[in-house]
């Protein structure tokens, strides 16, 4: 390795990310890809086949605008009232009265259910029969009915009561027939769709179904929450609805009769204004045609009694002249009586939308404005209270507008009427100008004007009476709406839920993200070192060697002889162990090679006995000192001649030559091994015959191999790293943690150990390109050799080993 021992940890971890590397991490899992794959896209197939679809339907439908014209001098005087129109209608439109009216029309009482061995399916009118309820009790709205079709003449019926969890018998019935039961009184008929071919077919299997008895109130309240209505375009009286149901024909046909209904219920709302026009104007017509008929008794009985037939010019002048003021008094008279009959119905709090008081002949435009916003608070105060359910939290704010609204008309009104008396009082004295000259006439003919005065009154007062009459009757006849339909919904067959590319689309970004998320969660929970690039990442200290799995337990000691391929990852170990030695004759001779690592079970001990056993195959004399003194291994294949060892000797009961004990099958190679277990391990290490010990190796060996106890249990390593020359820390694929390493680098990087190295042990033929070797090596690929269990491993799963190794 290149970099430098004082380089920190921190700096480790900032080197150069490696796309390669990162890949191959999730590539070698191809096989858990392709199952998430699968499983999802199986998944989605299943999710779009039994979800429920929901179909989307739209119309339009146009709104007047009566700003268009300027024929009402009130909306000149509003240049907002389009936009508030508009939302008055949409608010209309979203009523539960007219919601209910259209899914009552439309017989939505009860839905029908197709029910399949796994998936059911909604009917609306493809159902092959419906219920026709004369009567309903309250438990059918909390009842399941399944009604079973036989053939063409029979079915089957139970119910079950969901809130009693009750069920009742099944029972044979008629179509057509009359049926009394806990439900109600109803019929089953048959529709024109009822095919008595199929079910007098006994293989035909879709001949059960489930029936569900719905309120009004509940279907209004599922469409008041699916329908959306909205402006076309800014600037645009045209309204588009928008409304979303599991029957595409179900959905096309509430929102065409919920359009039908509310042009409907505006032509109604224009007549019931005209039709209450009528009543008041038939009231006071009834009570003028009865004055009339008494003044017109009055006048001939005058005329019979006296002999008169005519009254002179003169007379005739003035009857005239007082006719015109009277007319302009009696027509005063009935504005004023117009006024006192809509101040009555504001002081009775009744609604305003039903009067008209343009219909009635007051045409003060102050007036009509500020009944219109009456009526528009009453509006909003009623929807607020219907979508809080009368818990609308400012309607004491509404309630106090409305009657600051209804004291301006009340004062508008009385104004008004002072102006009329204004009129009346100037008409009066006119009269008395005239009635005076009146005075100068024949006692006779100031009888026959007086009499004749108060007929022309009431006949004119009559007569503008039935114009009045006559308007509104033309207006209730000719009513038509100012809105209508500009396109019919129609029913779409493309579902907007699920939508099957998206399902799809949705599984595969899951099927690929779900394994590489539990892929890098494992990586990052994982903190042991599980390839080279890992060791590269967390240590500077350098790589000596490569050695692959023994999957197969060669050794150097065993019986059966590894293959020279296995031999080539010690041999580079041995040769960069020797870039290590400084082999100078005016030094002091170093031969000691100390093999550590963090924890037990790390390959220490294997490496310490083949690296011993290759120094000794290339003529080298080699002695391995087995100094792990509290759990000491036995290598296969090694066969001690007796049972002294170290021990032994640092504890003074027997001399070096009795502990070393030589390997016929390796001549050049002697072992001392560790001996009796002491109870003070430790302790004698630090005694001086250790000293002497290694003093007496050095000179009689070319190298001397120490098997030490784990360096990052006990500190036996570290007191023994005094004596070695090189000093080899064995780190295994998948067991040695990355936290061990923080503690041989900081050993390393504050020089407290010299001239160490790592042995990289236990690497599978997938984890690394390096082969046995320290940089190129010769290629992992050639592993041991293989035996005859690893012929049998599958091939497509060696080639993508191989593959996720690049």
């Amino acid at each position: 390795m290149s970099d430098s021992p004082n380089q920190s940890g921190l700096e480790i971890e900032q080197r150069n990310f490696n796309i390669k590397r990162f890949l191959s991490g999730y590539i070698k899992y191809w096989y858990l890809f392709v199952i998430s794959l699968v499983i999802a896209i199986a998944a989605a197939r299943y999710y779009n086949w039994y979800a429920t679809p929901i179909y989307r339907s739209s119309c339009r439908l146009i709104i007047k605008d009566e700003n268009a014209g300027g024929e009402n001098i009130l909306k000149e005087m509003n240049d907002y009232k389009r936009n508030r129109n508009l939302e008055n209608e949409i608010q209309i439109l979203k009523s539960v009265s007219l919601i209910s009216k259209a899914a009552k029309e439309l017989d939505m009482g009860e839905t029908y259910i197709l029910q399949g061995k796994i998936k059911s399916t909604e009917l609306y009118t493809k159902c092959p029969f419906v219920i026709k309820s004369d009567t309903l009790n309250e438990v059918a709205y909390f009842s399941e009915v399944d009604i079973s079709v036989l053939n063409q003449d029979k079915f089957e019926l139970s119910y079950h009561i969901t809130n009693k969890k009750q069920t009742t018998e099944t029972k044979e019935y008629e179509f057509g027939k009359t049926i009394k039961n806990d439900l109600g009184t109803f019929k089953v008929n048959k529709r024109e769709i009822f095919d008595n071919t199929l079910f007098n077919d006994a293989k035909y299997d879709k001949r059960n179904f489930k029936v569900f008895f719905n309120p009004i109130e509940n279907v209004a309240a599922y469409y008041m929450a699916n329908i959306n209505i909205a402006v076309v375009a800014s600037g645009s009286s045209i309204l588009e609805l928008t409304a979303t149901d599991v029957v595409p024909e179900q959905c096309a046909d509430f929102l065409n009769k919920l359009t039908e209904v509310y042009i409907q219920n505006s032509v109604e709302q224009k007549n019931l204004l005209a039709s209450n026009s009528i009543k008041f104007i038939d009231t006071q017509i009834e009570q003028i045609s009865k004055e009339l008929k008494v003044i017109e008794d009055t006048m001939l009985a005058f005329k019979s009694k006296r002999g008169i037939t005519d009254v002179e010019a003169q007379s005739k002048l003035f009857l005239e002249q007082v006719r015109d003021f009277d007319a302009k008094i009696s027509e005063n008279d009935v504005q004023q009586s117009f006024i006192d009959y809509i101040e009555k119905y504001i002081k009775d709090d009744k609604k305003v939308n039903d009067i008209n008081p343009s219909g009635l002949g007051i045409e003060d435009p102050m007036l009509l404005k500020l009944i219109e916003g009456l009526s528009l608070l009453e509006n909003e105060r009623d929807k607020k209270m219907y979508e809080s359910n009368g818990k609308y939290p400012g309607v004491a704010q509404l309630d106090f507008q409305i009657k600051k609204a209804k004291g301006a008309i009340l004062e508008t009104l009385n104004n008004l009427r002072q102006n009329y008396n204004i009129v009346k009082k100037e008409a009066n004295e006119q009269l008395g100008k005239i009635e005076g000259k009146i005075k100068l006439l024949p006692t006779t003919e100031i009888e026959l004007i007086s009499i004749k005065r108060q007929f022309t009154i009431k006949e004119g007062l009559y007569i503008y009476l039935l114009q009045k009459r006559s308007e509104s009757a033309i207006l209730l006849a000719s009513t038509v709406s100012d809105n209508w339909i500009v396109d019919k919904a129609t029913p779409s067959y493309s579902p907007i839920k699920p939508v099957k590319s998206k399902s799809y689309a949705i599984a595969f970004v899951i099927g690929l993200l779900l394994p590489a998320l539990i892929i890098s969660i494992r990586g990052i929970l994982n903190d042991k070192i599980t390839d080279k690039e890992a060791l590269d990442t967390n240590t500077t200290i350098p790589l000596m060697g490569i050695i692959g799995l023994n999957e197969d337990n060669f050794s150097l000691f065993s019986e059966q002889k590894p293959k020279a391929i296995f031999l080539e990852a010690f041999r580079t170990v041995r040769t960069n162990i020797n870039y290590f030695l400084d082999k100078s004759e005016s030094k002091k001779k170093e031969n000691i090679i100390l093999v550590t690592s963090s924890i037990s079970g790390e390959g220490k001990t294997f490496c310490s006995y083949n690296l011993a056993g290759i120094f000794a195959l290339s003529e080298k004399k080699t002695v391995l000192v087995c100094l792990d003194m509290r759990k000491p291994k036995i290598i296969e294949g090694i066969k001690p001649k007796h049972d002294k060892g170290v021990s032994n000797f640092l504890s003074g009961t027997s001399t070096i030559d009795e502990v070393i004990q030589s390997i016929d099958a390796i001549p050049y190679l002697d072992i001392i091994f560790s001996g009796p277990i002491p109870p003070n391990p430790s302790e004698l290490l630090l005694k001086e015959k250790a000293d002497s010990l290694f003093d007496y190796l050095r000179e009689k060996y070319d190298y001397v191999i120490i098997d030490t106890p784990p360096i990052g249990l006990v500190t036996d390593g570290i007191v023994l790293s005094k004596y070695s020359d090189v000093n080899i820390y064995v780190v295994r694929q998948n067991i040695t943690r990355r936290q061990h390493l923080q503690f041989i680098n900081k050993l390393y990087e504050d020089k407290k150990i010299k001239n160490i190295g790592i042995v990289f042990n236990a690497v599978k033929i997938s984890s690394s390109k390096y082969g046995y070797g320290y940089g190129y090596g010769y290629g992992y690929g050639y592993g041991y050799g293989e035996s005859n269990e690893s012929k049998k491993k599958n091939k497509l799963q060696r080639l993508f080993d191989k593959k996720s190794s690049v």
